[in-house]
Order: structure tokens, then sequence, then C-alpha cells
């Protein structure tokens, strides 16, 4: 995992996904996801749904940290 001021940044191929996705944790809990369904560059923003276990996900982050994680990982994604 690739780590930004408290995020860690986790590349997976998931077999629902087409291309390679950033999933974004912070404190090993899950926040979002970032993917490129739409094409290469143009990025979407997954939230964690209502369906997953509450203990392993994170609900409420510092919007400036969660603002510059996402810019980090759709740059890990560019340089993929």
């Amino acid at each position: 995992m690739l780590k930004n001021v408290g995020f860690e940044f986790l590349l997976a191929s998931p077999p629902a996904y087409e291309r390679v996705v950033a999933e974004i944790y912070y404190d090993g809990k899950f926040v979002s996801l970032v993917n490129q369904e739409r094409g290469l560059g143009l990025f979407e923003v997954e939230l964690p749904g209502g369906d997953l276990v509450e203990s392993r996900v994170l609900r409420r982050v510092d919007l400036d940290g969660f603002v510059a994680a996402l810019k980090t990982a759709c740059q890990r994604l560019t340089d993929k």
C-alpha cells in the first residue's frame, strides 16, 4: 500500500472492473474507490455502500486530506 498523510492506497484489479482501480483507506478502514470505467482519465469516486461491515469502513474524514488523497489516487492510476 502507498501512503499519503494518513491515507493509504491500494491499486487493485477486481474482476468487476475493466481497468485498475485505486482503493483509499484511512487508519486501515475503507474510505472510497477511484475508477476509470468511463475511459482513461475519466475518474469516478465510489463511496462505501450500506452492505459493508461498519467496523471496516470510515464514513467521515477530513475534507482537505480526502481531496489530496483523491488527487493522489488519480495520479497513481494515471502513472499505471
